[in-house]
């Protein structure tokens, strides 16, 4: 059997799930088109800029979408079997995550754009508030550390393999110079379509296409070209025989990115990337899926013929202890994100034009990470059982599985490649800069600090400690430490969703709908919390007295996060038990 119905059976799913449930919550979320929503009644030019859906859309799609539901799946699936994972991103999405973003999303907008902390402010108390801020600022500094090391991997790999095409075997490799290449590409690229659409009258849709077709050279060429600058200059990353420049190095290089794309205008690099990002990964899906209906129904291609001895297996034969709660902390973005309230509440908000449009634009789009999820889990459904996969190797195993959907269509093996790698790098820069921006919202919300000069530190506050421990950690550390990052993001949703849940409840709406996930989220993540906190105990004690800093800073941050989460969630009892009579008008 290969993986075609399968997908299909997934993609129907959730279409279904769109249709229907999507409906019904936002229906008892009371959204209501004839509200002005904050993007038109601001509207700046800058912050506030109303768009239509295909924007805002593609905006937040890539912000949320980026190497998460690609390494999750991909690291569960090498741990559990792709069953579990495939199970938990399909309830995850449409019961969970896509309630928590179109009620962080619709909550934020009915609050003047204010971030969900501010949303927590309002409906809880300003202690909450400092928690659920705290709380929120250091989720998006693991985010930070857990995405530019991702990237800067992808930057610094080197690897050759061979892939099948018909009866041949192809030789490849994937050269991190030319998705270095690419990827600056993809930027200078987006920052040209920004002053298009802003100083002239092009349509954006035909910005988009030149732009894209852009791309599509750059990838074409971006091989040749690295092993030119390999060859006549003393840029050693681009050095084809491996010789990259190290991970570390380009994290680095990363946050200095991040500093300044923090600090521009929307419409200069946020908007106008979102929309090639996401044209990136409507085309990524569209490839898949066409690559899945030729191979499935015509060739017949025995590359897309399921592997069920890895249905609830890892890499190793064997499934990995506690399924609870790990699985459910290691597939974040798939199925449920916190860091989507922070964009939806940081970003999306300030460009809605009209409530309705939550729908496609954070529910919608919860359900289309979904997909790419399920399209990472699909690139280990198909390996050879004597394939051993690693969380490390997710970037390699994406990109050869995209490839092989993309060359069942037609398209050369090595572009087919080449293109998947720089998708992958691209949906991290999309989170990346915004991430950083948003960071950068929490320190200026909480500091009061104003204009310009005061983004600037903001930004360099958030990025600060980024940047420390990455310099102390050791390339391709996210591993190690994605089992934090994934926690802080679930634990942040079960908070989004308890101050969702508090919103609703004071505003006379149905509750049930989002109290029962929080509750769900909140038991699982600290029940990972605690195991995290004794695993990196194990790790301290078995370092060597100078290898002890990174597992004392991953013990206390567990330590932190459990703490900060438990107050938050007792404030909101203490809440409803001191005012459970009490009632507010919806905010106008």
């Amino acid at each position: 059997m290969t993986i075609l119905p399968l997908i299909a059976a997934c993609a129907v799913i959730l279409a279904i799930a769109y249709v229907t449930y999507g409906k019904l919550i936002m229906k008892w979320f009371g959204a209501d088109d004839s509200r002005k929503t904050p993007a038109v009644e601001f509207e700046d030019g800058s912050d506030y800029v109303p768009a239509s859906v295909p924007v805002v859309l593609g905006g937040h799609f890539t912000a949320i979408a980026a190497a998460g539901p690609v390494v999750g799946p991909i690291m569960a699936a090498s741990m559990f079997g792709w069953v579990p994972a495939l199970l938990w991103i399909l309830l995850g999405s449409i019961f969970i995550g896509g309630i928590h973003d179109a009620g962080a999303l619709l909550a934020s907008i009915r609050h003047k754009a204010q971030s969900i902390m501010q949303v927590v402010r309002t409906h809880m108390s300003r202690r909450a508030y400092l928690l659920f801020l705290g709380f929120v600022w250091l989720s998006l500094i693991y985010v930070i550390i857990a995405f530019a090391d991702v990237t800067a991997g992808s930057f610094a790999a080197f690897e050759k393999f061979e892939m099948k095409s018909g009866d041949q075997l192809i030789p490849l490799s994937i050269n991190g110079g030319a998705v270095a290449i690419g990827a600056s590409a993809y930027l200078l690229f987006s920052v040209a379509l920004g002053l298009l659409l802003r100083f002239t009258k092009t349509p954006w849709w035909l910005g988009l296409v030149a732009a894209c077709a852009g791309l599509g050279l750059v990838i074409a060429f971006a091989p040749s070209w690295a092993a030119w600058l390999a060859d006549n200059t003393p840029l050693a990353f681009m050095n084809t025989a491996g010789e990259t420049a190290s991970a570390r190095t380009w994290a680095l290089v990363l946050l200095i990115y991040c500093f300044f794309a923090s600090v521009v205008p929307m419409w200069a690099l946020l908007q106008p990337r979102g929309l090639i990002g996401a044209t990136f990964m409507y085309v990524t899906l569209a490839f898949g899926i066409t690559g899945a209906v030729i191979g499935g129904l015509f060739t017949h291609d025995t590359s897309l013929v399921i592997n069920w001895q890895r249905a609830f297996a890892g890499a190793g034969g064997e499934a990995a202890p506690y399924l609870y709660p790990v699985l459910f902390i290691t597939i974040a973005c798939g199925a449920c994100s916190g860091f989507h309230s922070i964009v939806g509440s940081g970003t999306t908000c300030k460009q809605v034009r009209k409530e309705s449009d939550v729908k496609p634009v954070a529910y919608g789009a919860m359900l289309l990470e979904a997909m790419v999820a399920i399209f990472a889990l699909s690139c280990v459904m198909v390996l050879a059982s004597d394939v051993k996969i690693k969380g490390t190797d997710a970037d390699i195993i994406y990109a050869r599985g995209i490839g092989n959907f993309m060359h069942l269509t037609g398209i050369p093996l090595a572009f087919a490649v080449s293109f998947a790698m720089l998708a992958f790098s691209s949906f991290v820069f999309d989170t990346l800069d915004v991430c950083t921006r948003l960071g950068r919202y929490v320190v200026q919300e909480l500091t009061g600090l104003k204009g310009i000069a005061g983004g600037a530190v903001a930004t360099l506050l958030t990025l600060g400690l980024p940047a420390a421990y990455l310099a102390l950690a050791p390339a391709g550390s996210f591993v190690k430490f994605w089992t934090i990052f994934g926690t802080s993001n679930q634990l942040l949703a079960g908070l989004t969703l308890v101050g969702v849940s508090v919103w609703l409840w004071r505003t006379g709406r149905p509750v049930w709908f989002a109290l029962a996930p929080a509750i769900f989220m909140l038991i699982t993540t600290g029940t990972a919390l605690i195991i995290n906190f004794n695993r990196f105990l194990g790790d301290f004690q078995k370092a060597a007295a100078d290898a002890r800093t990174l597992p004392v800073i991953n013990m206390a941050v567990a330590a932190v996060l459990f703490v900060l989460g438990l107050l938050v969630a007792l404030e909101a009892i203490r809440i409803w038990r001191v005012s459970r009579t009490a009632t507010v008008d919806i905010p106008a």
